[in-house]
This record gives structure tokens, sequence and C-alpha cells, in this order.
């Protein structure tokens, strides 16, 4: 593997937009319970085959049918987008693929209530994906999972694999007892900074354990009416972002929102801007405009992306927040609403922005750790 610059060495023909593209929400899955339980402690793995996750999606609201694409391919009798050779088969071959973020489903641990099992769950996941599952393909990079209750503990294991050459980014969720700009994590985001590694929090565990409903009006009764909902997470966390200056207090963080939308970044732009104006005094530790480190380093990806009738008011809309730079093409494999690379943004005029949200985009965010792969040691 190289820099990123060259066709994937299983690449076969010429891609079908005349470049390959970088997906950096690509879902997989483990073969099992007994897949992470070998890499934890003793004391800790009867407890992991009984209760793998968190508990279903949100309490009463699973999406009817399931979560994964009607064709996922699961011909080896496993769980969609488990198996390498298939996804290989199924989304990086056709969709001219070249690097994937292989985005590990256990991000829901950070609201589990025990602190301490959700940490060596996040190890035991980071050393099956680093170990087992991403040097199975060329194409896969690893997003390495943190337990943010205990900050200690999260930079301990940032210190620990943070290095790894697979490893590009840290994911958490965005739901938190605490909104994310609360000073008890900024150990996590100073580790993170220190390894040059972006943070990705991503929605769709809100309402569940420790963690509040996915908007302040309370808990939905409806699947639909969460889903919409989980907009109002991404702006509760990158307000309390912004306004506890952790842009400010760490300059070189990228931070993503995965899943969260684009569409209110600018109206929440302009009323930051407005209110900072009033009450900097609150804030004295930011120097500029909330916009300009939003536009510096916050990204957005495009699934689920709001879908006007209109596409002349998509591209209004990310011309307005800066998606020249700061949106990214996320595939969110194998789930139903998957997008497909080639028919979001239909169009010659879209062709330049087309090429920096498929590959540029990221290109830039993660050039500096595109590895090559090397046997991973704890």
């Amino acid at each position: 593997m190289t820099t990123g610059t060259t066709a994937s060495p299983k690449a076969a023909r010429s891609p079908r937009l005349g470049y390959s593209i970088f997906d950096i929400e690509m879902h997989m899955e483990s073969g099992g319970m007994e897949t992470i339980a070998k890499f934890l402690p003793a004391r800790y793995r009867d407890r992991c085959r009984e209760n793998f996750t968190a508990g279903p999606l949100t309490v009463n609201l699973d999406q009817r049918g399931g979560g994964n694409r009607a064709d996922a391919d699961v011909s080896d009798g496993g769980l969609p987008a488990s198996n390498p050779a298939l996804i290989r088969r199924q989304m990086l071959e056709p969709y001219d693929i070249e690097w994937a973020i292989c985005t590990n489903n256990i991000y829901n641990l950070c609201i589990l209530p025990d602190a301490d099992y959700a940490a060596a769950l996040a190890s035991a996941c980071n050393d099956w994906v680093l170990q087992e599952f991403a040097p199975q393909d060329p194409a896969f990079l690893a997003a390495m999972t943190v337990a943010i209750q205990d900050a200690d503990l999260a930079v301990r294991e940032i210190e620990r694999v943070g290095s790894h050459p697979l490893v590009v980014e840290i994911i958490i969720t965005t739901s938190s007892t605490e909104p994310l700009g609360n000073r008890r994590y900024h150990k996590i985001y100073e580790a993170a900074q220190a390894h040059g590694l972006a943070i990705a929090a991503h929605t769709t565990v809100e309402g569940r354990a420790t963690s509040g409903p996915s908007g302040s009006a309370g808990y939905p009764s409806r699947y639909l009416e969460f889903h919409t909902s989980l907009a109002a997470s991404a702006i509760c966390q990158t307000a309390s972002l912004v306004c506890e200056g952790v842009f400010a207090k760490f300059p070189e963080l990228k931070f993503i929102l995965l899943e969260g939308g684009v569409s209110w970044a600018l109206p929440l732009m302009w009323k930051l801007d407005a209110e900072w104006k009033r009450l900097r005094e609150e804030m004295p530790q930011i120097k500029e405009l909330p916009s300009e480190s939003m536009r510096r380093q916050l990204f957005y990806t495009t699934q689920p992306i709001e879908e006007p009738l209109s596409p002349r008011d998509l591209l209004h809309t990310y011309e307005l927040i800066g998606g020249h730079s700061q949106i990214m093409f996320s595939s969110d494999y194998p789930h139903w609403d998957f997008d497909d690379p080639f028919k979001i943004l239909p169009g010659a005029t879209a062709a330049p922005l087309k090429r920096r949200i498929l590959r540029e985009n990221a290109l830039d965010l993660f050039r500096h750790r595109l590895p090559s792969p090397q046997p991973f040691k704890a």
C-alpha cells in the first residue's frame, strides 16, 4: 500500500469516474461474540458472550426490516460486512473504492455505565480489527474505538494503538453523559491531536443506556422521528465543542460528524457568530468567529444527507458551509440507506465538487496517516 495517490493493487480497470473513491465510513461486523471475547481479559469473556453489544439500537425503535441492504452479500452464511472478500466483491470493486475506513459497530460502548468494561471492550475490538480484519484487504483503514467514560483509560488506549499504521481516526459516539466539549474529554482530544488522529463522532445510539434522547424534547415514539432528530445531537455537540473552546485549545484537531447531516450547520454558524459578538467575555479563549473554526476543523459526511427536490439547493448548502473541503463521502455500507457514489451530485456542473467529496477531501484529511501495512504488536 502506498500513499493513496495510486490505484489499489486489486484494481483491474480504469475507474468509472476517472478517479478512485475514498469511503470514510464502511461498517464491518465481527464473526460473532467469540471473535471479540478472545481478546478480552478472562473476567469479561462470559459477560461479552452473554451480551456482546449494548442492546438494541434504541428502545422499541429498531428499523423495520433491519438496518442492512436487502442485497447485502451473506453467501458465506455470516453477517453482512463480516467477510472482507465479500466486501471487496460487492462494494470495493464495483464502486472503484481505493480506501475504506472500517467503522466498527461497537462505538455504542461509549454509553455503557461500566467504564472499565467499556474500555476493555474497546481494546478487544481494536485488537480484532488491527490483527484479524483490516489487514485482509489493501483498501482497509481502521477507526480505533475508545470508551469516553474514563478519559484516562481512553488516552491509555490511544497511546497503545494510536500509532498503528492502519489507524487513521478515533471513533466515539455523539451520545454522552456531558456534551462533548466538556473539559472531562479534553485529555482525549489532546492525545488525538498529538497522534495526528481525527475524532469521528457517530450518531444513532441516542436514547439508550446512559445517553439522553436524540432531541431535547424527550424520547420519540417512532423511528422516523428518532432518525430525523439526530441532527439535534449534531447541533448540540457542535455548539458545545465551539463554546467550550475545544477548537481554540486544539487548533490541529479535526472533528468528523458521522451521519449527522449538513443543512443545520449554516444556521448554527450564523447564530454562534452573532451570540459570540455579544457574549465573547464568556469565552475569552475564542479569538475568531465560531464559524471560522467550524469551516476549518469540522467535517461532515454524505450519509444520510438531506436531499432537497432541487440539486441546486443542495449544492448551494454545500458551498455555504465549505463543502469544497469539509464534506466527505460515506457509503454507510451495508445499511439500507447506503449512498451510491455514482448517483450523488449528478451533472457536469458539480463534477469538480463531486470529486472533492468522493476523494480529495478525505485524501487531504488523512494523507499523513495513509500507511504501509505492518504486523500489529500490542
